[in-house]
C-alpha cells in the first residue's frame, strides 16, 4: 500500500511528493512510487533545515562522444528534463564544445575520460564569473558520467548535498573501488584545490581507468602525506604504449588503493571510518548516487574471493537514486521514471518537446 506522510510534512516540496504519491500513474513506475514513500521525510528535512546545501545552486554536467550520445539519448533527455524539474543548469560537452587537448592529448579513444577535468575546469571559471554578482552564492557541480541513469528523480540533488554535510567533495563510498563516475565538487577554496591537485596529477603518466586512476594516486597523497609509501605508483607508467594504449593493472591499483586507505587509517565505508572532514563518502540505498549493477560486477573475473563477497554491499539496488551501467535498459526506465515526475496526464515531456 502507499505510505502516509505527516501532517507536519508542509514544505512545498513535501506537498508536492505525497500529491504524486497518491497518484501513481502506471506499472512502469512502481520503483518511483515506492520511492516516494522513502523520500519525503529526507526531502522535507531539506526544506526545513535551510542549512548551506539546501539552497546551493546545481550545475549538471557531463561529456560524451557522438557514439554515446546516440547511445545514451534517452537518459541524456531524462536528465535534461529532470535538471528542468528541479532548476538545476545542465552541460552536455562534446568533442565540439571541447577542447579536451587543451589539458591533455587525446591519442585514442580511451583518453577522452580526460576530458571529464577539462569539461570541469570550463564550467568551473563560469561559475566564479557568475558569482562575481553574488560573492555569497553557493555552487556545486554535479559531474554524472554519460553512462549513468537517474532511477529515483523525485530526489532533488540538494539532498546528497545535505547528506554530505555540504563537503567541498562528495562520493558514493565503495569497498571494492571508489569511483568518480558521479561526484559532487563545490566551487570553494578547497574544491578548487582538489580540482587543480587531480588535474597536475592526471596531465602526465599513463594510469589504468585513466581520471579515476590518477585520482587515487592524488588522494593518497593528498589525504596521507609523508605517510603514504607511495607504492601505487607502480601500476602506472611513464610512457605511452601506442600498442597496448590502456594499461591491465587497474585491478592491481584499486587493491593498492584500498590497503593504502587502510594503513592510513582513512579505510572504508562511511564519514566515520574515512574520517576526511572535507571529503564526505555516502552509503546506503537512501544516500549512494553511483553504484554499478549487482550482475554486471557478478560478472567481473578480476574479483578475488573476498572482493566477490562484499559485491552485494557495493552495488545498485531498486531504490537507489542513480545506477552506473552501459545496459540501455536502465536509460529507457529512467526516461520513463522521469516522464512521470515531470510529465503531464503520465506522458513525459522532455526537453526537446517543450
Amino acid at each position: 500500500g502507499l505510505c502516509s506522510f505527516s501532517n507536519r510534512c508542509t514544505s512545498p516540496s513535501s506537498r508536492r511528493l505525497r500529491a504524486e504519491q497518491m497518484a501513481p500513474r502506471s506499472s512502469a513506475h512502481r520503483g518511483l512510487a515506492a520511492a516516494l514513500c522513502t523520500i519525503g521525510a529526507a526531502t522535507a528535512a531539506v526544506d526545513s533545515k535551510g542549512g548551506a546545501g539546501a539552497h546551493a545552486r546545481i550545475h549538471m554536467v557531463t561529456y560524451t562522444t557522438g557514439m554515446y550520445r546516440d547511445r545514451f539519448a534517452d537518459s541524456l533527455k531524462a536528465k535534461e528534463a529532470y535538471a528542468r524539474h528541479w532548476g538545476y543548469e545542465f552541460e552536455v560537452f562534446d568533442e565540439v564544445t571541447l577542447a579536451c587537448g587543451d589539458f591533455r592529448e587525446v591519442r585514442w579513444r580511451g583518453d577522452q575520460r580526460y576530458c571529464k577535468l577539462e569539461a570541469l575546469e570550463v564550467m568551473w571559471h563560469r561559475i566564479k564569473e557568475l558569482q562575481k554578482s553574488d560573492p555569497s552564492r553557493q555552487d556545486y557541480l554535479f559531474w554524472h558520467d554519460v553512462d549513468t541513469h537517474i532511477m529515483r528523480p523525485e530526489t532533488p540533488l540538494q539532498a546528497f548535498v545535505e547528506a554530505g554535510g555540504a563537503a567541498d567533495v562528495i562520493f558514493t563510498d565503495n569497498a571494492l573501488s571508489l569511483n568518480n563516475g558521479v561526484f559532487f565538487l563545490k566551487t570553494s577554496r578547497t574544491g578548487r584545490s582538489f580540482l587543480r591537485r587531480w588535474r597536475d596529477f592526471c596531465q602526465s603518466g599513463e594510469w589504468p581507468w585513466a581520471d579515476n586512476g590518477c585520482m587515487y594516486e592524488f588522494m593518497l597523497q593528498h589525504l596521507g602525506g609523508a605517510r603514504y609509501s607511495g607504492r601505487c605508483k607502480e601500476y602506472s607508467a611513464s610512457e605511452f604504449n601506442p600498442d597496448r594504449p590502456e594499461l591491465l593493472t587497474g585491478t592491481e591499483l584499486m587493491r593498492c588503493f584500498n590497503d593504502e586507505m587502510d594503513a592510513l587509517g582513512m579505510g572504508c565505508c562511511g564519514d566515520v571510518s574515512r574520517g576526511v572532514g572535507h571529503i564526505r563518502f555516502l552509503t546506503g540505498v537512501q544516500d549512494a548516487f553511483n553504484h554499478h549493477p549487482c550482475d554486471q560486477l557478478e560478472k567481473d573475473t578480476s574479483y578475488s574471493k573476498a572482493e566477490r563477497g562484499q559485491i552485494s554491499a557495493n552495488c545498485w539496488t531498486e531504490g537507489m537514486f542513480l545506477v552506473h551501467s552501459k545496459d540501455v535498459a536502465y536509460a529507457q526506465t529512467s526516461a520513463e521514471r522521469v516522464a512521470a515526475l515531470a510529465g503531464e496526464g503520465g506522458r513525459a515531456r522532455l526537453p526537446d518537446e517543450l
